[in-house]
């Protein structure tokens, strides 16, 4: 039987609501449009039931530059000798995060015929944001080890703001010949700003597919889809532009709660209190490097111990790493 209970005077049902939240949209628009963040369900059975954490091998890509790898002459003398395929692992931890939410908080909202997809809708937003919010902590960490100096171009260290050719010049420094991999760009408004001025954002039709089919018009500069936000995009007078490629994060989603979504009623504390709890648990692992679970002190990590740059590592061959970071100062020079 579902477990029925009462929130904001509406019936919930938390089966009904666990599946409506399963179709919700957790990433922002510009961020599904991208595909940085990668769905990947089989991490979820690499870490099992009770688990949390999960190992996933690499195979090294077969370089024939490489020592070793070089292709051998067929001239009827030469043995074909076999070499071994060179592997390594990456290792990522579940991130579990809850909230609990008091029914007053929603109250005036609930008046429509559809109260269940009004409650959806909070929480999904709610929840976009924490994850956004994990997304980001974990790129700035992992944009400082010393493996990825290269995907780093420091502008602010000489007093320069953003030109034209910023982007081209971050993607080249960070991926060499592999510089088209990079879709997204995180950035704040002023440097969105210098962009509008000159010139550069263009924008785009994007078809999100779901229950729903809807039609949405995304900026873009230089090919790649534009989210602005003032959060995580600027540190003192230094302004931080992300640049993301598909397949940058690897994620799933934890999908063997129990009372994921539950209310609760409190008769005794201020007469009666309608109680909602909310708990979500999802991988969002940066592909290619590997997380030091020893020094996770508890079974979830924290917001901290993902933002540590030392509980990170690289795995991968530094160009396959989708990510790069512009520091830049805003232009103060006035438009003609």
């Amino acid at each position: 039987m579902p477990r029925t209970g009462n929130f904001g005077g509406f019936e919930f049902d938390e089966e009904v609501f666990t599946g409506m939240m399963q179709e919700a949209d957790y990433w922002r628009t510009p961020i599904i449009a991208s595909g940085i963040v990668q769905q990947d369900s089989s991490i979820m059975n690499l870490i099992g039931e009770q688990g949390n954490v999960a190992t996933i091998p690499i195979y090294k890509p077969l370089n024939a530059n490489e020592s070793g790898m070089e292709a051998l002459n067929n001239d009827g003398m030469t043995d074909n000798t076999p070499v071994e395929i060179r592997g390594d692992k990456q290792t990522c931890m579940l991130i579990q995060r809850m909230k609990a939410f008091k029914a007053k908080d929603f109250t005036k909202e609930l008046t429509g015929a559809d109260p269940m997809t009004l409650i959806r809708n909070k929480i999904a937003g709610y929840y976009a944001q924490v994850w956004e919010i994990e997304l980001m902590n974990i790129a700035a960490a992992v944009l400082s080890v010393s493996g990825l100096s290269n995907h780093v171009l420091d502008l602010a260290t000489e007093s320069k703001s953003i030109e034209a050719g910023t982007i081209y010049d971050a993607e080249q420094a960070a991926l060499g010949d592999m510089a088209e991999g990079l879709g997204l760009l995180v950035m704040h408004s002023m440097i969105y700003k210098e962009y509008k001025k000159m010139d550069m954002v263009d924008f785009s039709k994007y078809v999100v597919e779901g229950l729903i089919q809807k039609e949405i018009i995304l900026p873009t500069i230089a090919g790649k889809h534009v989210l602005v936000t003032d959060n995580f995009t600027k540190n003192d007078t230094t302004y931080l532009t992300y640049l993301f490629g598909e397949g940058a994060f690897l994620s799933c989603d934890k999908n063997n709660y129990e009372n994921q979504y539950t209310t609760n009623y409190d008769p005794e504390t201020s007469a009666g209190i309608e109680k909602f709890y909310t708990k979500q648990g999802k991988v969002l692992h940066p592909n290619g490097l590997s997380l030091a679970v020893d020094n996770i002190a508890k079974e979830s990590p924290t917001k901290a111990e993902l933002g540590t740059t030392a509980n990170w590592s690289l795995k991968f061959n530094e160009k396959n790493v989708k990510m790069g970071l512009i520091k830049s100062v805003a232009n103060n020079t006035p438009t003609a």
